[in-house]
């Protein structure tokens, strides 16, 4: 095989065991399980953590389906041996352990099997979700509490003279901002959990575009913010309408809200190809490349002074995130002096 030693003419024969002795401290020297296969999937030679995470005495001599007992786990080897390097998350059967699968190929005709056990990362993140939901389930009453008696007292039921008035418009304000961080949070944890199910559809772009830049008009001319649609009339893209809405409006709240007085929000709609590409421009003051990669995290913000200024969450983005992914799609930012392009990818329809 490709690590063997060239024998020298004359020399003798190595031990039988120096054969495997090589690969064997190359495993050791990857931090995760691993293991070489030969063509078939079989274990040339393998990391002791490799035997310990399926519990095993040994693992050479095994094929990867006979180890693992899972079909997805030998069935990534396999493409990878025979194709290109393969990424994917598998639940090992009859167990709660979730790993990480890396597989590349390796010439000649071999592959490179490398693990993460997730398990305990999975554990905790479901942990997170929970403590999230939970809360934010909690909140939602104290908060229509306190909005509603604000509204009360604003709405004349006690007379307040200007000093008063001014606490309670001020408890008003982070009433509504602590309301919106929670309707946020339990969107975004029904997302990460899994609980939304998309309905997707078909979307006539261009009615659908003017429709969504409809509800950000009154702020843009607030702020002589010029609006546009630039698109093909007759795009139809897959997509779920409620989801798609929130996540145009999102990005469309967000250009509005950073683009200075007298400046554009565009949305630019293009469907060459199998795919249509939604982008929301603006004129604004664009975004560091240090933010770009974590734009999309949640509780990010490039500009924390602004954003809180603003009201802002942090959780949009994010959440424009899962909602995109849930249906199918992906989404990214482009940015510079001249503005910002956010941009969805969906399928066209049929």
């Amino acid at each position: 095989m490709f690590w063997r030693k060239p024998m020298q003419p004359g020399a003798p024969p190595p031990p039988p065991d120096s054969e495997a002795a090589l690969p064997r401290e190359l495993m050791e020297g990857i931090p995760d399980p691993a293991a070489l296969l030969d063509g078939k999937g079989q274990i040339l030679a393998a990391k002791a953590a490799l035997a310990r995470l399926f519990a095993r005495e040994q693992c050479e001599g095994r094929t990867v389906l006979k180890l693992s007992r899972s079909a997805e786990l030998s069935d990534a080897a396999t493409r990878a041996i025979s194709g290109g390097p393969v990424r994917a998350e598998v639940r090992l059967p009859s167990s709660d352990v979730v790993v990480q699968a890396w597989v590349s190929p390796v010439p000649p005709g071999g592959g490179l099997l490398v693990l993460r056990d997730l398990t305990e990362e999975k554990r905790m993140e479901s942990v997170r979700r929970d403590f999230i939901a939970n809360a934010s389930h909690e909140l939602r009453t104290p908060v229509s509490a306190i909005a509603g008696a604000v509204e009360t007292l604003l709405g004349g039921a006690v007379k307040l003279d200007p000093d008063a008035r001014g606490f309670v418009e001020m408890i008003a304000r982070h009433a509504d901002r602590l309301a919106r961080l929670t309707r946020d949070l339990l969107d975004l944890s029904r997302l990460e959990s899994g609980q939304y199910r998309a309905e997707i559809g078909p979307v006539e772009v261009g009615p659908f575009c003017d429709a969504a830049l409809d509800l950000v008009r009154a702020r843009a001319i607030e702020k002589h913010i010029d609006l546009a649609f630039d698109g093909p009339v007759e795009l139809r893209i897959l997509a779920d309408r409620r989801a798609l809405e929130q996540v145009l409006v999102n990005l469309l709240d967000n250009a509005v809200k950073f683009t200075p007085g007298g400046g554009r929000v565009t949305v630019l709609a293009d469907g060459a190809g199998p795919s249509a590409v939604l982008s929301v421009i603006d004129s604004g003051p664009g975004i560091e490349p240090r933010h770009r990669e974590r734009i999309f995290e949640r509780f990010y913000r490039a500009d924390t002074g602004r954003s809180r200024e603003s009201g802002g969450t942090g959780l949009g983005l994010a959440i424009v995130k899962h909602l995109v992914q849930a249906q199918g799609g992906q989404v990214g930012v482009e940015s510079g002096r001249g503005g910002s392009r956010f941009w969805v990818r969906l399928p066209v329809a049929p």
